[in-house]
């Protein structure tokens, strides 16, 4: 069975969609999940190696007081300076690849089991040939707008870290399929039906 990548911009719904599909896919194969967002984060805020290359590379500044991780300034930094950008990238994704690289080889020959990953910097990192599947979740602008708002996101902080990946455009010419999710999650769940649908009968 594949092993599935999961990419898109901001907002799009990559989250939602990696789940709705390991979901729908476990009710047929095993079916393991990887989020790159998420392991970001948990490095960030957990990882004494990371945190202490994060200090020394980019300035202490870049962590509280209380040990937690200043994203405001990391993202000033990194969204205005591409070396700050490239150092912090330098830590982080050699770190998540670890995570992710072993479980999509290995299911890329797997006949009973899927692995599903979402890569925020898929294509960006030139990754897509370790995948034997990538999608695209992609919106329209005023969606997406919409729903960075209710997460309390500023259009300004939207477009910067829209601004640090290729565009939606380019994101779905290279992909090998796409899940349009300007609607209802109920919209999107059927997308994702006929997903897993194709995916089973590959």
């Amino acid at each position: 069975m594949p092993s599935i990548a999961i990419t898109g911009t901001i907002g799009s719904g990559k989250s939602e969609s990696l789940h709705l599909l390991g979901k729908t896919l476990a009710a047929f194969k095993i079916t393991s999940l990887f989020s790159a967002d998420d392991e970001n984060r948990k490095l960030l805020n957990s990882d004494l190696a990371v945190r202490q290359a994060i200090i020394t590379k980019l300035g202490a500044r870049c962590y509280l007081a209380d040990g937690c991780p200043d994203k405001e300034f990391l993202f000033s930094i990194i969204s205005s300076n591409p070396e700050a950008l490239k150092t912090l990238e330098q830590i982080m994704h050699p770190r998540i690849e670890l995570l992710w690289r072993p479980e999509a080889k290995k299911h890329a020959k797997s006949e009973s089991s899927f692995f599903i990953a979402e890569i925020p910097l898929l294509f960006e990192k030139g990754l897509e040939s370790l995948f034997t599947t990538t999608i695209v979740v992609a919106c329209s602008d005023s969606v997406r707008k919409e729903r960075l708002n209710r997460r309390s996101l500023s259009t300004e902080k939207a477009v910067g870290w829209m601004n640090l990946q290729l565009s939606q455009q380019d994101k779905i010419t290279k992909s090998d399929h796409v899940i349009w999710n300007d609607g209802s999650h109920e919209v999107l769940k059927k997308q994702i039906d006929l997903m897993a649908s194709q995916l089973l009968n590959t």
